[in-house]
């Protein structure tokens, strides 16, 4: 029923290692995974995985500990002890990087939890990158389409999300939005839960009921350096001078931007779960779906850890030194010289991106 969405399954594993090793793309993941490694031992290493979970333990958690390693000089996270490791939940967070904010929590839950994770088909296209997305736990999300084929595929999406989590017992990270976070405001659309409720059971008197049962948890990630800043600034900018089409490959470089890029100072925030009393009292209004996520985003916004950068780039806009305890001289010197490496036109929304958190969590 979801085979056009699902990530592999285990018996599939031996034949997607076999395909990906002998992919022109896995030389370079080798290099970059074990760089001390002949990528023939890493292929002996590889086809020896037998399941999902071991591959996740293993390859996956050797990535995130090298992206770590080469590109975040801090990785801190919150909240986490309050999830039950026997319990699966919805994790909906705000969306800085393409890959990295759901793996980095799927990172922080491999000893307990198995997270599937939520992408747009546009970032599977290739057909090795699909494999190894799909080895991830990922499932496609197809957002195109006539009106009827769009209805279609969301509850095709919702129905799958309600299987992982209450029938497979399976925890599912989404993104907030359709797309990542450009202008450094993080809201959550009131689309996207209503996709969720949509293969639930509600009625005109509790339409939020059928998320009860998803035990949502709202996540907030935030990084110190922007993953993408430059390229989001000026797709920004591109889009306000009319109709953008993004070029080929483009989402695949921002994919690799984001892995690559130092990322400074990275702080992962799980808060708590939104109760059964919260989904009532947001069903018992005249805007329940927008009321719930209002609430969603407060949990967000309020966990927000800010950095240096946002408090940098706040009195850089306002030509004011209102933060300038939280930043060092040095470090506005840094930022007004990343800065001026992009168009004029373009650094208006740069520091936008830094300064909106400020002016959300301060307003």
């Amino acid at each position: 029923m979801y085979d056009s969405i699902r990530p592999l399954n285990d018996s599939e594993l031996p034949e997607a290692i076999r395909q990906i090793t002998a992919s022109p793309l896995f030389v370079p993941i080798a290099h970059f995974l074990y760089p001390n490694e002949e990528p023939a031992a890493v292929v002996e290493r590889l086809c020896a995985l037998k399941d999902i979970h071991t591959m996740q333990d293993t390859v996956m958690r050797a990535a995130i500990d090298r992206i770590l390693s080469q590109t975040v000089t801090d990785f801190t996270h919150s909240g986490t002890d309050m999830l039950l490791p026997s319990r699966p939940y919805l994790f909906i967070s705000n969306h800085r990087d393409i890959t990295l904010d759901a793996f980095l929590l799927q990172y922080l839950l491999f000893e307990y939890n198995d997270l599937y994770i939520t992408f747009g088909a546009n970032l599977m296209q290739d057909p090795i990158i699909t494999l190894i997305g799909r080895a991830n736990r990922m499932f496609r999300v197809e957002r195109g389409g006539t009106p009827k084929e769009f209805y279609r595929n969301m509850l095709q999406v919702s129905q799958y999300i309600r299987q992982v989590i209450i029938g497979d017992q399976h925890s599912v990270w989404i993104a907030q939005r359709n797309g990542r976070t450009k202008d450094g405001l993080d809201r959550t659309e009131v689309s996207l839960l209503k996709m969720l409720a949509l293969s639930g059971r509600a009625t005109r008197e509790a339409p939020l009921s059928p998320l009860k049962a998803l035990n949502i948890v709202p996540v907030s990630i935030s990084y110190e350096w922007e993953p993408c800043d430059l390229l989001k600034a000026h797709e920004l900018h591109m889009r306000s001078l009319g109709p953008y089409r993004k070029a080929h490959g483009e989402d695949m470089n921002s994919v690799l931007t984001g892995i690559m890029q130092p990322k400074g100072h990275v702080h992962l925030s799980v808060t708590a779960p939104i109760t059964d009393e919260e989904i009532d009292r947001c069903s018992a209004t005249d805007s329940p779906f927008e009321n719930l996520a209002a609430l969603i985003d407060r949990r967000i916004i309020g966990a927000y850890r800010l950095h240096p950068t946002n408090f940098a780039a706040y009195d850089i806009k306002l030509r004011s030194t209102h933060f300038s305890d939280h930043y060092s001289p040095t470090l506005r010197e840094q930022f007004q010289a990343r800065l001026a490496s992009v168009p004029h036109a373009e650094q208006a929304i740069l520091l936008d991106i830094y300064a909106h958190p400020v002016k959300q969590i301060y307003r």
